[in-house]
């Protein structure tokens, strides 16, 4: 194997701290008081050899799954390692999206495997044309990865479309794996799965983006059973086992998914409507440009001015204290991404303030 610096995770974990900080893509974490929790309901130690029994049933249940089929991990970026470890080897061929998540990229490179990519173009809406991914596919690929809601568009793929992926990626001999984490911001796709719609289909997700719990790091591949056996095999080669109280805090939690969600739903939606009015004000004036998102709570816009998207957020950094996420980690360097789901207060300052450097920087 071989392991590089993933460089998004690298920036994101080192950075400054900012006045103002728009570069979440999730649901803020909340704090533990919000699970209204009693003392006496946790524990520090139990069975959780291969994930709390009782949790496992929680998320089998949540998505009309077998157990069987539930792999427990220490979030999505663990099940990704798992997956990746128990399906490649060295020189097999992994063909992944374009933009993408850096993580998504770099974990099967470290696995010393021929990459190749296939485009989600901004001109045709981030989708996936099935004619162009066909042909980018080689025969006899091992795995085909995709994020939907796409990471960092926000772009969704109907199941109808996963399908047809899924079809052509069978015809190559691969597995599509989906990361599936931020698909419950969805309300009609809330407790569904693309798992299952194809036998070659394999997914991933976690309580961290939209549910805001993402320190407790609980997370799950679905994989069929045989596949699944395998993956637990490679996690005692890695953590061995999960964390007792956190699978035990994760299983609490699940009971209260939808109050946590609904706490959150105002806010979002109005940190949408201040979003979608700086955008559609920034587009009017030609300084951005954008594909509105499916979902989530994270935008990618375009910039149509000479300033790239690092430039755009040193100056920002720099000179205002205003943090966004520079397209570039996500091989877009004219775009940028900005998350939506803190302070409406803050969050409505930083906009004044991108506006205000994006016209400071415009051509005459």
């Amino acid at each position: 194997m071989r392991f590089g610096t993933i460089r998004y995770m690298e920036w994101h974990k080192t950075r400054e701290a900012a006045a103002i900080d728009l570069c979440r893509s999730g649901i803020t974490p909340r704090p533990l008081i919000d699970l209204e929790l009693r003392l006496e309901e946790l524990e520090l130690s139990g069975n959780d050899v291969y994930g709390y029994p009782p949790l496992l049933d929680r998320i089998a249940e949540r998505f009309g799954v077998g157990t069987e089929n539930v792999v427990s991990t220490l979030g999505t970026s663990n099940g990704l390692f798992v997956t990746c470890s128990a399906l490649l080897s060295t020189g097999d061929c992994v063909a992944v999206e374009q933009p993408a998540y850096e993580p998504v990229l770099a974990v099967p490179e470290a696995f010393e495997t021929d990459v190749v990519r296939f485009e989600r173009k901004y001109e045709n809406g981030w989708a996936v044309d099935p004619e162009e991914f066909e042909a980018a596919i080689p025969d006899n690929t091992a795995l085909v990865m995709l994020t939907n809601l796409h990471n960092p568009t926000g772009m969704f793929l109907f199941d109808d479309e996963v399908v047809r992926l899924a079809e052509i990626a069978a015809s190559k001999g691969a597995w599509l794996f989906i990361d599936e984490v931020y698909r419950e911001f969805l309300d009609e796709y809330r407790r569904t799965t693309t798992f299952g719609l194809a036998d070659n289909i394999l997914t991933s997700s976690s309580l961290g983006k939209v549910y805001g719990l993402g320190d407790l790091r609980c997370g799950w591949v679905m994989a069929p059973p045989e596949l699944s056996k395998r993956m637990r095999r490679i996690i005692d080669y890695i953590n061995v086992e999960g964390v007792f109280i956190g699978e035990r805090t994760a299983t609490l939690a699940f009971d209260q998914l939808e109050a946590l969600r609904d706490r959150d739903r105002l806010l979002v939606e109005r940190n949408r409507r201040l979003v979608t009015g700086f955008m559609q004000r920034e587009s009017e004036s030609g300084r951005l440009s954008w594909v509105e998102p499916s979902g989530g709570v994270v935008i990618f816009p375009r910039i149509e001015i000479p300033v790239s998207g690092d430039e755009l957020s040193d100056i920002l950094m720099r000179n205002h204290g205003v943090a966004i996420t520079p397209g570039s980690f996500f091989e877009a360097p004219d775009h940028f991404r900005l998350g939506f789901s803190g302070d409406t207060e803050e969050l409505s300052t930083g906009l004044e303030i991108i506006s205000r450097v994006l016209k400071e920087n415009s051509a005459d």
